[in-house]
């Protein structure tokens, strides 16, 4: 009597299934891997925008430091000011005496620019009008939103970028610039936003 020898083998049934969960396993872990890699790149464009608003904001404290008079323009967008006289060495003359230029910080559309009395360079490129930062999150998640979808979104509040006294002598600016961009290869908008105080070091009658 002859023996039949069963073959082994998988059946339809399970190679199916096994298709199906190795393109789970699969498709998982290629999600996992571009949101590692997104992530990383929305890191990257981060401390980027940060480094651009940082540095932008020191070259104007530079400027302004050594004003000895300011005049902010009345929109806060744009400052004119000037800077004492140096001698041959680069020191600054004593008695402070202007040295004759009048100079320029403003935004054109979207970039900072100075004029140093004839020469225009760009210190500063996405910079924003508006103050995203400034946008009032309760109000976007309150219930008249929720109820009526069609409800207008709040838009962003203009700022000023340069803000002094507002009376009396100008010895100190507040500069405050905000910054946006698209975050590398993604839709996603990426802000940065840095203020600082600068004091006049040079204001003749400060320094008498």
């Amino acid at each position: 009597m002859m023996k039949h020898t069963r073959r082994s083998g998988f059946t339809l049934v399970e190679v199916v299934v096994s298709s199906i969960v190795s393109f789970i396993v699969l498709s998982s872990a290629v999600a996992l891997f571009l949101g590692v890699i997104g992530a990383w790149a929305r890191g990257e464009s981060m401390m980027d925008g940060d480094n651009d608003t940082r540095q932008v904001v020191r070259i104007i404290s530079d400027e302004l430091r050594e004003a000895m008079w300011v005049s902010v323009d009345a929109d806060g967008m744009g400052i004119t000011y000037r800077k004492p006289l140096k001698d041959a060495s680069g020191d600054f003359d004593i008695p402070v005496v202007w040295d004759g230029i009048d100079r320029r910080i403003e935004l054109n559309g979207s970039e900072l620019e100075i004029d140093d009395g004839g020469t225009t360079r760009t210190i500063g490129r996405n910079v924003l009008s508006v103050d995203p930062f400034r946008l009032n999150a309760h109000a976007l998640d309150s219930k008249r939103y929720v109820q009526d979808p069609l409800a207008p979104v709040p838009e962003a509040p203009s700022y000023r970028i340069f803000v002094g006294p507002a009376t009396g002598l100008v010895s100190e600016v507040t500069v405050t610039i905000v910054t946006g961009s698209r975050g590398g290869q993604s839709a996603e908008s990426v802000r940065a936003k840095k203020r600082e105080r600068v004091v006049l070091r040079n204001v003749p009658q400060l320094i008498k």
